[in-house]
């Protein structure tokens, strides 16, 4: 179902600009980028209107890395060499083979030792989220994804977790939808619910913003900054029922997503577009976060 030998272009409307300079994508048997691109489109707003779970999950280097551990094949030996010995420092100073850095100040991290038993946790939630869900993995030829792409799906295949049309689509569709040509309607009248780490001015912009794409309302579940995979959600602290719930926690956000079942409505690992609508810079600095229209603004408003 999935041609890693030959790599479409990723094509999102609105997202001319990233296009040319973005590398490929790998739909399913054989599709158009387009037309995969419609068919998730198309999910994600018939869900909206459903008053039931339907999880949304992505994964890229950081899940990749989580779930293999580091490669170092893809560099050249200079590069293997610096990148080894700065694993290993890092390595020695998190505890841990296992470090993901989003933003400066965060980093994801889980304890040498407990690695094995969090591996499996996470493989448990990912079948359950592949049933239920949609799966969005950063395919692609880009060097950061590409070395990880056919163990990855080893891995999941011997946990009887498959990937078919109606589970698996592009990491991008996901900011290129909440982020795209649809951001001045998609958030109109929700109620917003968003599970991630206590960044005060972070999530204050993150609001502000959202309220003037015409939210309804916008509320805040606090996960930890470091151990996400680690929390216990507390579904009694939540008072309103959501619309659209958005989940910002790195790879805790399969643990998160199990968890939130009774919340019955779309709830989507947003990662990066959290922050993409905090701060217009940061939208800026990663590929399909900022469409077409925006590129010469210097703000969302």
């Amino acid at each position: 179902m999935i041609d890693f030998e030959n790599p479409s272009t990723l094509t999102i409307p609105g997202f001319k600009k990233h296009e040319e300079i973005w590398g490929g994508c790998y739909p399913p048997n054989k599709i158009s980028s387009l037309e995969w691109y419609k068919k998730f489109e198309d999910k994600i707003e018939t869900q909206m209107t459903k008053k039931e779970f339907f999880p949304l999950f992505r994964l890229s280097d950081g899940e990749f890395i989580f779930l293999l551990g580091r490669k170092f094949k893809q560099y050249s030996l200079f590069k293997k060499i610096y990148y080894f010995l700065h694993h290993i420092k890092r390595s020695i100073y998190y505890g841990s083979t296992f470090y993901s850095s989003g933003r400066k100040g965060y980093c994801e991290t889980y304890s040498y030792f407990s690695l094995k038993k969090l591996r499996k946790q996470f493989i448990n939630q990912l079948r359950d989220l592949s049933n239920h869900g949609v799966v969005c993995p950063n395919f692609s030829p880009h060097i950061l994804t590409e070395p990880y792409q056919y163990d990855f799906l080893n891995v999941i295949k011997k946990n009887n977790i498959f990937l078919n049309e109606n589970n698996y689509f592009q990491f991008y569709f996901v900011p290129g939808y909440f982020m795209g040509q649809k951001i001045h309607q998609v958030y109109r009248n929700k109620r917003i619910l968003i599970f991630t780490s206590d960044i005060k001015k972070r999530n204050e912009n993150l609001k502000d913003n959202l309220i003037k794409f015409g939210a309804k309302k916008v509320e805040f579940y606090k996960t930890s900054l470091n151990t996400p995979l680690l929390d216990i959600i507390d579904l009694n602290k939540i008072q309103d029922q959501p619309d659209l719930i958005f989940i910002g926690a790195g790879v805790g956000s399969a643990n998160i997503l199990s968890q939130i079942k009774n919340l019955k409505c779309i709830s989507i690992d947003s990662g990066f577009i959290v922050d993409a609508l905090s701060d217009f810079n940061l939208a800026k600095k990663r590929p399909y976060y900022v469409n077409d229209y925006y590129q010469n603004k210097i703000d969302w408003f």
